[in-house]
């Protein structure tokens, strides 16, 4: 029987927790460097310090909870839950992440490293939750890569915002107090991504709630062990989370990198509204032509060209991008081709998980599509240790004095380990080898081997 098509209220209001939590994750990817060096005054090189532990910690904290999901099920469905549970704990210790408390500087490093933690522990659990359940709303493959475009459009949208929206509103909202601005529009955010999560909670109520016969934890046949086996025996999940996690290393060392670009470079930090969003329609036009790309010659193809586009991107960056106006538009085609990739990235864990199934006759799920955030906690980890030992190796401080030789050595910070990164990722990709015709055999196998044990 064919499937009927997903309602457009599903398929776009599965989109929103990406509008809401990214305005928050954003705050803290793009600025955070720059609020503890800048602001706090915390020296680089503990900065770097304080993101790589919390940031490993972090990481570690993704297979943990995609575990705990797969083996748990709470009174309102297995993944839509932590939907409605763990928001409010994120949005708490996001904010005070964003405090500066009269401590001494090394209870200070430590309360920043702690609240780090807990704060993307918290997150973890939404964010795996609401990707896992793309299993249960989409029931086709074509479902899927709709879901995972959609995803990837309301992600753009929030960039759009973000770039708008998050140093005016700083300004507005701290009355000349940059510390008091960080702190109320990262917690306006942290309170809205609340909403977001709690809104696609209520909407997909039809498509999964408490079902006391559900099989889980034994009823799945998983221990530890076996868990660690769906990870590490399936070679296609773990092609596409080395890819993943050089691409988004790139990406977040670029992120949050723009703070100084602008403020040392461009000597104008307030173009920095002007670089995000010219950055951000570089990522809306790529997320409208990766589902079309897609479809027209497949997942790997258009990952490859992803790399591509990001590589040639990055390169002409380090050559010319000293001039603000040819960075802003070579960050808006990187932007399009990390974007490629990125919105084929829950479609593509799906197919993974699928591999994984007709492979072990072992349902994992859950744990697979967790394991999609943890390229972001990589890239997000591996940027921050960049930025923050990059900038204290050419002797950075809020003083420095800009001369040529700096301006180099930020550009190279900047551009070439990106471009590295990207080459990486385009190398690994070529190893992938599930095409679409495979896939749809696989899903529809498993399709049945899921409804006989039920």
């Amino acid at each position: 029987m064919e499937e009927a098509k997903l309602p457009n209220k599903v398929v776009y209001g599965y989109g929103v927790p990406d509008l809401t939590c990214n305005l928050m994750m954003m705050g803290a990817v793009t600025y955070y460097a720059y609020f503890l060096t800048d602001i706090i005054r915390i020296n680089a090189a503990v900065v770097g310090l304080i993101l790589l532990v919390a940031r490993i910690i972090d990481a570690i904290s993704v297979p943990i909870s995609g575990a705990i999901i797969q083996k748990t099920q709470l009174k309102w469905g297995q993944f839509r839950s932590w939907m409605l549970v763990a928001p409010p704990v994120t949005a708490l210790f996001f904010i005070l992440m964003f405090t500066n408390f009269n401590m001494n500087p090394a209870t200070q490093a430590i309360f920043l490293c702690v609240v780090y933690t807990l704060g993307h522990i918290g997150f973890n659990f939404a964010f795996n939750g609401h990707i896992a359940l793309i299993s249960v709303i989409g029931k086709t493959p074509v479902d899927r890569v709709t879901l995972s475009g959609r995803k990837a459009q309301f992600q753009t949208f929030s960039g759009v915002a973000f770039a708008l929206l998050f140093m005016p509103l700083v300004g507005i909202l701290g009355g000349g107090n940059e510390a008091k601005g960080f702190l109320y529009t990262v917690a306006l955010f942290a309170i809205l991504q609340v909403f977001g999560y709690w809104y696609t909670f209520s909407i997909t109520k039809d498509y999964e709630s408490y079902d006391p016969n559900k099989k889980l934890g034994a009823g799945t046949g998983l221990t530890a062990g076996e868990m660690s086996k769906q990870i590490f025996g399936n070679s296609q999940l773990l092609i596409i989370m080395l890819a993943d996690s050089f691409r988004t290393t790139a990406m977040f060392g670029l992120i949050g990198l723009l703070s100084y670009y602008f403020a040392y470079i461009a000597g104008n930090l307030s173009l920095i509204t002007v670089g995000m969003f010219v950055g951000t329609l570089g990522t809306f036009a790529g997320s409208l032509i990766a589902p079309a790309a897609a479809k027209r010659i497949g997942k790997k193809q258009t990952y490859i060209l992803s790399t591509t586009i990001t590589f040639i991107a990055f390169v002409l960056m380090r050559l010319l991008g000293q001039n603000y106006l040819i960075f802003i538009g070579l960050t808006a085609m990187a932007n399009i081709g990390i974007i490629l990739s990125m919105s084929l990235g829950p479609a593509m864990y799906m197919d993974a998980a699928e591999y994984g199934f007709f492979k072990t006759g072992k349902d994992s799920t859950a744990l697979i599509m967790a394991m999609f955030s943890m390229p972001i906690k990589i890239g997000v980890a591996l940027s921050g240790a960049v930025i923050g030992f990059g900038l204290a190796a050419i002797g950075y401080d809020p003083t420095v004095a800009i001369t040529p030789s700096f301006v180099s050595s930020m550009m190279n910070v900047i551009t070439l380990i990106p471009a590295a990164c990207a080459l990486l990722s385009f190398t690994l990709i070529c190893f992938y080898k599930l095409d679409e015709k495979t896939v749809a055999e696989y899903t529809k196998k498993n399709t049945l081997s899921r409804a006989e044990v039920r």
